[in-house]
């Protein structure tokens, strides 16, 4: 039996991805439509499913149908990827935090990896590498401090695997300096003083690559100093383009792209690539969709809401930063998008893929809730004049998240405590999250604090964790367990 999945009945919200990559996990074979026709539409799911399937989809709040007639012409079947996700020096919290949230949300089980993992063989275990934001514009091997770690990035790719990258990742996967892997053949405009361009919220125009199904013809999303890219090579496709800039940006880096620049520097030139040659597979993407919402908001608090505070008040202002949706970010269906196409097969895979054997590892967490109210502790003491009021109600909403964050962290750990499987990587997956969360906001606690880092901070760490929960809860739930 065939049940259609299609993202206009579900609301376009990523509970959809979420079961179908968990079911996708569990060995069901699921296919994605890359073309739309009278009754469906591009980027759209076909589950080859039991009805016990049908009712655990409508268990989970997943809107179904039974497909009537033959496979329509476009359906390729998903491969389910095994994603190791770098989380070294190159890419510590909160870079590799952003993609490690928006991939549980999508319904990925991953493996955090260092460069010492790289080198010495981890990614043979994966299909699908996934390099954030951060430094690895200067080389795995150099700011990791390993020998190996770009040897096997270079390996795994030239033996099938695939790569999604953004901002530093994607100067690593560019060409034009020592130690990138030359994945796609291209030299960014900067290879080296990439701080030339700048930091704010973006539209990219999406071209008619499968990375924009199910977008708008625009979409937004941060921007740190990016590649930016004017020459392309017959093996690299520009998936889309920049468009125009949102609003100028200082979150982390008091750096802001202003209209000047991208007007000259930015505008028309490719804002993500396809990369496909000898050398692999890879996604760059020059912005950060991973960054989503959750950044946005409060690149926002200080370009858009200061300004705007005196013209509509505190009250408007303060609705506009409660709406930021992180959880259901738009620019993170470029993600999900880039990894489908990545992950094409011409027939469903036979049975469960075997799922990443996480390395041997204390899965006792850090206390993650515990270090966040110490760093809102210390925030309180903070006193914010920039943003008066609103700086109070940013806290009050992330006071009541932590409160609500234990006993939901408690219960989807117990949900999948007794699951084999993915379930383990899963588990892995909280611990390693919340080591180095809670490291990073013991040293933000202990830091003078910025009233409007400090909250994004404190914010990444807590949506990490609810992303987290949302995997594990659906992963219990598809065993049947939830």
């Amino acid at each position: 039996m065939l049940l259609y999945l299609a993202w206009r009945h579900n609301l376009d919200g990523f509970d959809l991805p979420l079961a179908v990559n968990r079911l996708a996990a569990r060995g069901m074979p699921v296919w994605w439509l890359g073309e739309a026709g009278p009754t469906y539409e591009r980027g759209d799911y076909l589950c080859d499913a039991a009805p016990a399937i049908e009712t655990l989809l409508a268990g989970f709040g997943v809107t179904t149908s039974r497909w009537r007639g033959p496979m329509p012409d476009g359906a390729v079947a998903l491969a389910p990827p095994r994603i190791a996700l770098l989380a070294g020096t190159a890419s510590a919290f909160p870079s590799f935090a952003y993609y490690a949230m928006a991939l549980a949300r999508l319904g990925f089980d991953i493996e955090l990896v260092d460069g010492a993992a790289i080198a010495a063989g981890r990614l043979s275990a994966a299909d699908l590498v996934v390099l954030p934001a951060g430094q690895a514009i200067w080389g795995l091997d150099a700011t990791e401090g390993v020998t190996g770690a770009d040897a096997g990035v270079r390996a795994f790719l030239a033996a099938g695997g695939a790569a999604v990258a953004s901002s530093g990742g994607a100067f690593y996967l560019s060409s034009g300096r020592p130690g990138w892997a030359g994945t796609a053949p291209v030299r960014p405009q900067y290879t080296h003083e990439y701080l030339r361009t700048g930091v704010g919220v973006v539209s990219l125009r999406l071209h008619g690559d499968s990375i924009g199904f199910g977008c708008p013809p625009t979409l937004e999303m941060p921007y740190y100093h990016g590649p930016v890219y004017n020459e392309l090579d017959r093996s690299v496709s520009a998936a889309a383009t920049f468009d125009r800039l949102v609003m100028p940006g200082r979150l982390f880096v008091d750096n802001p792209l202003n209209a000047e620049v991208f007007r000259h520097e930015l505008a028309g030139h490719a804002g993500i690539l396809r990369a496909e040659g000898r050398r692999g597979r890879a996604v760059l993407f020059s912005a950060n969709p991973e960054m989503g919402d959750l950044v946005r908001k409060y690149i926002a608090l200080d370009a858009y809401v200061a300004r705007y505070l005196k013209v509509r008040g505190e009250a408007v202002m303060a609705d506009t930063l409660r709406h930021y949706r992180p959880l259901e970010s738009p620019s993170w269906r470029l993600v999900l998008n880039a990894i489908h196409s990545l992950m094409l097969r011409r027939r469903p895979m036979p049975g469960a893929p075997a799922p990443i054997a996480p390395q041997l590892r204390d899965e006792t967490t850090a206390d993650t809730v515990a270090a966040a109210e110490s760093a809102m502790t210390r925030l309180a003491e903070f006193d914010d004049s920039a943003h008066s009021g609103l700086a109070e109600i940013l806290r009050d909403d992330l006071a009541r998240r932590l409160e609500a964050l234990r006993p939901s962290l408690d219960r989807a750990y117990a949900a999948v405590l007794s699951l084999a499987g993915a379930a383990a990587a899963i588990r892995a997956l909280r611990a390693d999250c919340e080591a180095a969360t809670a490291s990073a906001l013991t040293a933000e606690a202990a830091a003078e604090p910025s009233s409007t880092e400090s909250l994004a901070l404190i914010d990444t760490a807590l949506t990490l964790m609810e992303a987290w929960c949302l995997l594990a809860r659906a992963e219990a739930h598809f065993a049947g367990r939830g």
